[in-house]
C-alpha cells in the first residue's frame, strides 16, 4: 500500500476529530440531557452541531475519494476512460 502524504493524514485527522466532537455533543443533546443545563436555544445547537457533523462527514468522503490511494486511482481510471471514449 502506497505511504500516504502527511498533509492528507492531517487533514482526515482535523476532519475525523471534528466529526468525534460534533457526535460528542449531539450525544450529550440527545442522551444526557443533565448536560444541558439552562441552554435556551437546544434546538438550534443540536442544528448547528448536525451541519457540523454533515461537513465533517461531506469533506472526509471527499478526501478519500479524490485524493487516497485508493480513491485516486478510480479517478485517473475515470479520466482515463474519459479521454479515451
Amino acid at each position: 500500500m502506497a505511504k500516504l502524504n502527511k498533509y492528507y493524514k492531517a487533514t482526515v485527522s482535523y476532519w475525523q476529530a471534528q466529526r468525534d466532537e460534533a457526535l460528542a455533543t449531539l450525544d450529550l443533546y440527545f442522551n444526557k440531557s443533565v448536560g444541558i443545563g439552562e441552554h435556551s436555544n437546544i434546538l438550534d445547537e443540536i442544528n448547528k452541531w448536525t451541519s457540523k457533523l454533515a461537513e465533517a462527514d461531506e469533506n472526509i468522503a471527499a478526501l478519500e475519494k479524490y485524493f487516497s490511494p485508493i480513491g485516486s486511482s478510480i479517478r485517473q481510471e475515470q479520466e482515463s476512460s474519459l479521454l479515451k471514449g
